[in-house]
Formats: structure tokens, sequence, C-alpha cells
């Protein structure tokens, strides 16, 4: 084999509609999976940064020195962001041989922590999810012992949004649009609380300033209108 055949091309993508953090890399690996007993070999690798959304074309160049008819070769693939796994391959995709040929359709499924028998905080979608406050005008939000989470719940059933500022509850109503997000009034419980006023008042005027999203695998970024983030909250079980 020679010039164009050593080459493997393909697409890899995910179902999810989720955008991936900053950072996210793409690799595509092609391996020699001959021997069950042995760590598979590797004999071509590409790597993809500044992904956006899927699917991604790859290439993947070997040495056709090193393929043998009677071997069996499988790409995979995993996305991955700093040191953790988001997204892998999880069946083999056979290439070269056996009736194989040079291109390769890969599907990548979502990844959970293991650290926990349940899947992670379901984050598909906008609407119906508990969002925990995380950062605040570039601050990280500190919550003591003797305040609630600041949290925000968009109810798809009545277009409602419910939570909380740190202090007291709050309601109102919300609108979307594709990407587009804006708050209608919002109302709030009137309890002086010793700890999280000032994150209240912060949280409040943020909200009413929103007008766009950007979701990732467990993050939600809101943006004002001049693409400005406000703030970023964290897909978490109810507390």
């Amino acid at each position: 084999m020679a010039g164009s055949d050593a080459i493997i091309t393909g697409t890899a993508l995910y179902r999810e509609r989720l955008a991936l953090p900053p950072g996210a890399v793409l690799e595509v690996i092609l391996e020699d999976v001959s021997r069950m007993d042995v760590k598979a070999e590797e004999l071509g690798r590409v790597r993809q940064e500044s992904l956006g959304a899927p699917p991604y074309e790859f290439q993947i160049l070997f040495d056709p020195a090193q393929i043998r008819e009677n071997h069996s070769y499988s790409v995979r693939a995993r996305i991955t962001a700093g040191d953790r796994l988001l997204f892998t391959s999880d069946q083999a995709y056979p290439v070269l041989t056996r009736g194989s040929g040079r291109e390769v359709e890969l599907l990548l499924r979502r990844v959970y922590p293991a650290a926990s028998r349940e899947p992670a905080p379901v984050v598909e979608h906008l609407e119906d999810t508990y969002w925990k406050l995380r950062i605040l005008g570039g601050e990280r939000v500190v919550v003591t012992d003797y305040q609630s989470e600041p949290h925000l719940v968009l109810r798809s059933e009545d277009h409602r949004v419910t939570g909380s500022t740190g202090c007291n509850r709050l309601t109102g109503s919300y609108t979307r649009l594709d990407a587009e997000l804006r708050f209608g009034q919002l109302v709030a419980t009137r309890m002086a609380c010793i700890h999280g006023m000032e994150t209240e008042a912060a949280f409040g005027a943020a909200l009413e300033r929103v007008r766009g999203f950007v979701m990732t695998v467990d993050r939600l970024e809101l943006y004002d209108a001049e693409g400005e983030p406000l703030m970023e909250l964290e897909a978490r079980p109810r507390e």
C-alpha cells in the first residue's frame, strides 16, 4: 500500500446537544488489536483542538509496511478536557483488513463520573435542571453553612423560573429562543439575612441583564447583550 492508501479518514460525533468546554481535545487512534492477551499496538494517532460542534472530520496517517493482512485493526476515539474524560467510543470500529475499508464513522458515548452509580445530572436540557450558581461577576461564589445555595430551575411546563438568591426565594418568568434567554420581572421574598445579601443583590442585577446562554457538558454560562459573561452555573443534585 502507498500514497493515499496510508490514510484512514473518518468522522467522530456524539448525539447529545451539548457544547464542549474550552480546551476540549479529540484524539483518534489506529491500533493493531489482533491479540486479546496483550495491549493493543498503536499505529497512528491524530489530535484536534478548538473543537466546535460535531461531527469532527479526521485523517490518520500510518505506515503501510506495518499492516499484515492476517491481523485486525481498529480505530477508537475520545474527547477530554484536562484530566476529565467526556466522551469515548465504546465499540470496535474495524479498518483495513478482513473486509474493512479505510473510512470509518465513530459514535462517541458520554462518560459519567465514576464516583457515583447514578448518572450525572441530565444537562442535555437547559430547562428542568437544577443549576447551582458557581461564578458571579468573575468571582467564585462561596456558600456558608448559614445560607441557602444560590440556584435556578427553569420550568418548561409553565416557563417560570424558581430558585434562591442565597438568602431569599425567587420566582419569575423567562423566554427562550434558540440561544437567546431573557428573564422577566423576578420577585423575591424579603427576608433579611446575615450572610448572602451581597450575592443576592449582584445575582438579581445580573439576571436582569441576561440575553443569551451557552451550555457545556456540566456548565451553564449566561451572557449579556454584548456577549460578556455574567455568571456560570453548574448542574447539581438538589441539596
